[in-house]
């Protein structure tokens, strides 16, 4: 009767398309079943308890706040796993201010996981008395699975006309118009860290007009890079969470750096504390870059480093970043001036003397 029920639900909601369709209540795990009876009789009558309708809420968005409450526990259960579609919320909420996302823009996470980041951009437009009503949303992810979670996720905080893919974004970006592929005023994204990637059948293949990382030896971050910075709009700008090899390895990843700082793309390279995300205890970094010519006058020609990674509370299993060390970042990246031992602003002419070597603490070192 579930399986009718839920088949149902999908055949008379086109946003639902393809998003419940792999649940089946029947399914076996050796000689029982997943989800015998009894228990799913409980769980009808527990959440039949309770009208589920926003107006019976104490704020509007519960549904999609108690979903994302869920999507955390099930990425802290899952472990390494948990990092390939959830971001945690202080990094996303640090990251969307640092774009600072308006209305009537199209934002866009080519790795969008369970779609944290375009649902944060969405809540930052309306924290700012912005009417979201002209906010576009664009996301794709290479895991069923995940693309639905996301899909889920959208609908339960009231977004039903986000445009969600499903693909592999190196390989087949999704969103195009015109024959092209289309652009976006924000970008936001935590790519998979260190993934191969294959050349062969790459549509597009003018995005990576800056270089060729390595097929193998797992160096694809760059070319995620990449692949943003060509589907920017004339004045848009992009944040995303990378390994901190991308600032240092050399070869074919020093050319893409060099390409990026001579076109003056580089804004900012933030330092993050160490064990923020789930499935990995390296610290991450964040790039800011902005499209060929959209830098503000003062601000070309120069990098700002910001070295945050002595700014967090620390955790049983995991860091967090504290609603100060968020503050700190942000204002120093909008001031965009020295502070001692916190953050620096390097000119072109310096990062080409040290070889393109973008390693943070070459620039701002907290050492005490």
């Amino acid at each position: 009767g579930l399986n009718v029920a839920l088949g149902a639900l999908e055949e008379e909601n086109t946003a639902l398309e393809g998003v419940v369709q792999h649940i089946d209540f029947l399914q076996k795990v050796g000689k029982s079943r997943k989800a015998p009876d009894p228990k799913l009789r409980q769980l009808m009558e527990h959440f039949n308890k309770h009208r589920l309708r926003n107006e019976d809420f104490e704020f509007p968005d519960l549904l999609g706040a108690a979903y994302e409450f869920l999507i955390a526990e099930f990425a802290d259960s899952a472990g390494k796993k948990g990092g390939e579609f959830y971001t945690p919320r202080d990094v996303v909420r640090l990251m969307v201010r640092l774009v600072d996302p308006r209305p009537g823009m199209r934002i866009y996470d080519p790795c969008v996981g369970s779609g944290g980041m375009l649902i944060q951009a969405k809540h930052h437009v309306e924290e700012h008395g912005g009417n979201v009503r002209d906010l576009r949303l664009y996301g794709q992810d290479n895991n069923g699975g995940v693309w639905a979670i996301c899909k889920m996720n959208m609908l339960l905080h009231g977004i039903a006309d986000a445009d969600i893919q499903n693909d592999d974004t190196l390989a087949k970006p999704m969103h195009r118009e015109g024959g092209e592929l289309m652009r976006f005023d924000r970008i936001l994204t935590n790519p998979p860290f260190s993934q191969n990637y294959a050349r062969a059948g790459m549509e597009f293949q003018e995005r990576f007009r800056y270089g060729w990382c390595p097929e193998t030896g797992k160096k694809a971050d760059l070319m995620f890079a990449q692949h943003m910075v060509s589907v920017l709009r004339p004045q848009g700008c992009l944040a995303t969470v990378m390994p901190h090899g991308v600032l240092f390895r050399g070869g074919e990843e020093k050319k893409i750096r060099q390409g990026f700082i001579e076109d003056d793309l580089l804004e900012a390279v933030i330092g993050l504390a160490p064990n923020l995300f789930y499935g990995t205890g390296i610290p991450g970094c964040i790039l800011i870059l902005r499209a060929q010519g959209a830098k503000p006058a003062a601000r070309r020609g120069k990098v700002l480093f910001i070295n945050a990674d002595r700014d967090f509370r620390a955790g049983r299993a995991q860091n967090y970043l504290r609603p100060e060390d968020i503050e700190k970042m942000v204002k120093t990246y909008m001031a965009f001036e020295d502070v001692p031992g916190y953050a620096t602003l390097v000119d072109q002419a310096t990062l080409a003397e040290n070889d393109f070597n973008l390693n943070i603490r070459r620039y701002a070192d907290n050492a005490p």
